[in-house]
């Protein structure tokens, strides 16, 4: 009968041994909403519409981080030492609409609207900026802003639009110049993606 009643507590303390070594498993962190583009070539038909072709010209992340938008937007296989506007855009990658704007129409400038408290300085909530290619073909554009949302289904939610390469760079600062006259935005389209949410 001892020896029984020691077995069983043997028996108990390597059960309690093992569950002490076991690692303790952290509880997963809600993933943050993410919308990417991968970006590909554009190539203009007559009817002014678009087809993608299967050059590969990089991709952009969009990830919402608390109350602002963190872009990352990396470039490939680009003319070297060249400089390109981007732009979000309404529509389709085939069939781009207007610049994204919050759904605001045209009239609506953002010049003086605030970004994380300093002023944008662009006439539209979906004008991204210039990004700088190198003697590589290669490039960059990170920017983060408050104007911007993923995944929320807000105004300001980006998810859906379309993110355009242009083929020179703007000067959006002097668009927000109030003696700045009219001039035609003909900058072509180069490529293109739609910012799709990830599924976790």
């Amino acid at each position: 009968m001892m020896k029984t009643n020691w077995l069983i507590v043997l028996l108990i303390l390597l059960v309690v041994a093992c569950d002490d070594e076991a690692p303790t498993k952290e509880p997963d962190e809600p993933a943050l909403p993410t919308a990417i583009a991968p970006l590909s070539g554009m190539l203009q038909n007559n009817d002014g519409s678009y087809v993608l072709d299967t050059n590969d010209f990089g991709s952009a992340v969009f990830i919402q981080k608390d109350s602002f938008v963190l872009a990352s937007i990396s470039l490939k296989n680009f003319a070297p030492n060249t400089v390109h506007a981007i732009h979000l855009h309404a529509g389709t990658c085939e069939n781009p609409g207007m610049h994204w704007n919050q759904g605001k129409d045209m009239s609506h400038s953002f010049c003086n609207e605030k970004s994380l408290g300093i002023t944008w300085g662009k006439p539209m909530a979906g004008d991204v900026g210039n990004a700088s290619v190198g003697y590589d073909g290669t490039g960059s554009l990170e920017i983060k802003t408050d104007l911007w949302e993923v995944g929320t289904g807000s105004e300001k939610d980006i998810t859906g639009a379309v993110l355009v390469i242009h083929e020179t760079f703007e000067d959006f600062t002097t668009e927000c110049d109030p003696n700045h006259g009219a001039h035609p935005h003909d900058n072509a389209k180069i490529a293109c993606g739609t910012l799709s949410p990830v599924t976790q």
